[in-house]
Parts: structure tokens; sequence; C-alpha cells
């Protein structure tokens, strides 16, 4: 009888083990990770930024398509313009201007051992403001120090206005003492990565007030000394001393030239990728950590953040905040089970 007492005991803890592992989901507890202020304040930073922008967009009188724009964040650009290069996802676009990017670079950043001080080296495109931002914002947080590339051309809905630019965004917050990182040098994207298809007056238009910004122009027809021009200005900016690269876009450079996709979920690419070409692989040879955002529909789901959502959540209380629950219940689970088993190892054996 005992014998099956305890079989019936093993069979119950099984089937609760198996239970919570694939379907309970315990919301009731709520573990914040170590670094949930730090998170917070790089989250409502990003929400201030995107609140100056947009204040600044309609002051300048560039009006905020609500039906591309449903939240109204002032950072979705138009289909079309004269710094368009690419077709890019409306929704991805969207999506990117949720605060939490900045809470999660945060964590991400953190986890990885950055500490204030450090150097990160950046390739931006303008393809997504809101997430040049959101890194922004995490730097400043940790108080990181970054050698910033961005390039001028945007994928449809992205920094594409020619009037306010990612990099006019930009340096309006900088002007404002809003952000201490920015953008020290640029280029024009676009095919080539030296604007092919955009205008010469453009062109123009783009170098003088870049110029005025202070901002370093890089402009190299072939392609792998563009690429060893960018490596060689982030270690001198950077004193050979960067501790992580970030990707955010599609600018060229980042894969040079190279036909493969990387198709992360994780930011953080694993080191032993196979992506060998352009500044992630450069960066990657030398066991330099590399951060890469363009996918965010995987990037979403594997975060468990909302992708294209009407309304982003509240900052502090989406999934990213906190650390798992079921750890702990599966935890608990081992522990009854190995309770069991020493209470039947130990206990008296009473004989009738």
């Amino acid at each position: 009888m005992n014998k099956k007492k305890d079989t019936i005991i093993l069979l119950i803890l099984a089937i609760l083990f198996i239970f919570i592992q694939y379907n309970l989901k315990p919301e009731g507890i709520k573990v914040k990770t170590e670094y949930y202020n730090e998170m917070v304040s790089a989250a409502k930073k990003m929400k201030y930024m995107s609140e100056k922008i947009k204040a600044e967009r309609l002051r300048r009188n560039i009006p905020i398509d609500k039906e591309l724009d449903k939240n109204e964040t002032g950072l979705i650009g138009l289909e079309w313009s004269s710094l368009t290069t690419t077709l890019g996802s409306l929704e991805s676009k969207r999506t990117s201007c949720d605060p939490d990017f900045a809470a999660l670079l945060v964590k991400l950043f953190k986890e990885n051992g950055l500490k204030k001080g450090d150097v990160i080296a950046a390739n931006l495109s303008s393809s997504f403001p809101a997430l040049n931002l959101a890194f922004i914002s995490a730097a400043d947080t940790l108080e990181l120090k970054t050698v910033i590339i961005t390039s001028v051309g945007a994928s449809t809905y992205g920094g594409n206005i020619e009037e306010f630019n990612y990099l006019d965004m930009e340096n309006y917050l900088y002007s404002k003492n809003i952000i201490a990182n920015k953008t020290q040098a640029w280029s024009l994207g676009g095919v080539g990565d030296i604007g092919r298809e955009f205008d010469d007056d453009i062109i123009e238009n783009l170098k003088y007030r870049n110029n005025l910004y202070g901002l370093d122009f890089i402009y190299e027809e072939e392609l792998k000394k563009n690429l060893d021009k960018r490596y060689n200005y982030y270690k001198e900016k950077g004193e050979n001393k960067i501790k992580a690269f970030i990707n955010i876009g599609g600018n060229l450079l980042s894969l040079g030239g190279s036909v493969d996709i990387i198709t992360n979920e994780k930011i953080l690419l694993d080191k032993n990728t196979n992506m060998k070409n352009g500044l992630v692989g450069l960066f990657l040879k030398k066991d330099i950590p590399v951060y890469y955002l363009l996918n965010l529909k995987s990037i979403t789901s594997y975060y468990k953040m909302q992708f294209d959502p009407d309304k982003f959540e509240n900052i502090g209380e989406s999934n990213i905040y906190f650390k798992s629950n079921y750890e702990i219940w599966n935890w608990a689970i081992v522990i009854l089970f190995l309770i069991f088993i020493a209470y039947k190892g130990f206990s008296p054996h009473i004989k009738k």
C-alpha cells in the first residue's frame, strides 16, 4: 500500500512540475531585476526625448500623420522622400518607438559588465531614429562613452524628413542639453554608403548643415577603404579602449556588403556566429561584444515585448523589468521532491 502511495505522490509531483514548466504563468510573483531603477530612468529619459522631438517637429510646422504614427511619437517619418533609400516596415518603425527599448539596452549592457566610463562604438542608420535615441538614452544613463557614426539615408518611415532628419533631431536634443552622447561622424548612406541615389543639391545641403553640427564626414567610394576608415575612426576616437559595438539599422558597412542577413532574436550576438564580414565581423574577430538591432519582430518576440501596439505599456511594468518566475517555481518542486526522497530514506520502518 505504501509503495502505491509513494508512486502516486511522485506522479503528482511530476505532473505539477510539467504543468508549471509549460503552462503556469505566475504573474503574481514579480522580482525586479537588479538594474530596475537604471532601466526605468533610461526609459523615462527616452520618453521625454520623444516628447521634445514631437514638440519641436510641430513647432517647425511638420505635421504628424496619426494614421502612420498612431502613438503620436513624432519619430515616424514619411513613406518616401529625398532621403529614402529602401523599403522598411511601418509596423517595425512604430514598435521601435517604445521607451522600453532604452530600458532593455541598459539591462543588456549591465548584464555584459559595461560600466561608467566604458567606450562603446556605434554604427547607426537613420532608419530607426527611436532606436538610435534609445541607445543614447541608455548610454547617458549608464554614463558610457560613445563613438557614433551615423548614415543619413533612411528606409521608409524612418528619419527621412529632409528638413528635420535624424541628425537634426539628435543635434536639437544636444543643443538643449537633453543628451550627453551624440554622433561624431556621418556618411550619406544609401547605395555604396555614398548616396548615389541622392540629388546633388540634397548632398550639398546635408554637408552644410552637418558641418555646422561639427560632424566629421566619411566619404569613400571603395567599400573596403570605407570599412577600414570607419574601423580606424572607432579605434582612434575610442583610444583603443572599445568594450562593445552596437549596430542599429541596415547600414551597408554593418555587414560589409555581404549578402548574408542576420536573423537574430537575441540583441547580443553569439560570439561564435558565422558572420565574418563588415564591422560586425571585425569586432567579433577582436572578441568585442556585438549588439545588433534590426529584426524587431523576432527581437520583441524573444524578449516578450509588444509588437506594433496601439498603446505602449507603462514604464517599469513590462516583462523586461523582472526576473523569470519559472525558476522559482521549478526549484520549489525540486526541493519538495528532495524532501520527499529524504523523508522516505530516513524515516523508520515500522513493522506491524
